[in-house]
């Protein structure tokens, strides 16, 4: 995949990216934005569905959250 190619909805020039995939020691590991990296997987392949089912498991969660959002703020939750 090229990494210089804008993504959907992105204006000018794309910037740098990197490749979300390394391998270590014919170790195989992925990378996040919110948490530390993970693996170690032993192959790519591996590394790619492990991946799959996390970002999987993430809009499930997000999903969730959605549509169990509480009426409730914190002003509410303030003594009167």
């Amino acid at each position: 995949m090229d990494q210089n190619l804008s993504r959907h909805g992105e204006q000018g020039t794309a910037p740098f990216r990197t490749g979300r995939f390394y391998c270590i020691e014919n170790e195989w590991w992925f990378a996040i934005r919110r948490g530390p990296d993970q693996g170690p997987y032993p192959t790519k392949a591996a590394a790619k569905l492990s991946l799959i089912e996390f970002l999987n498991d993430q809009f499930t969660f997000e999903k969730y959250l959605q549509q169990n959002k509480s009426p409730y703020t914190l002003s509410d939750a303030e003594p009167k």
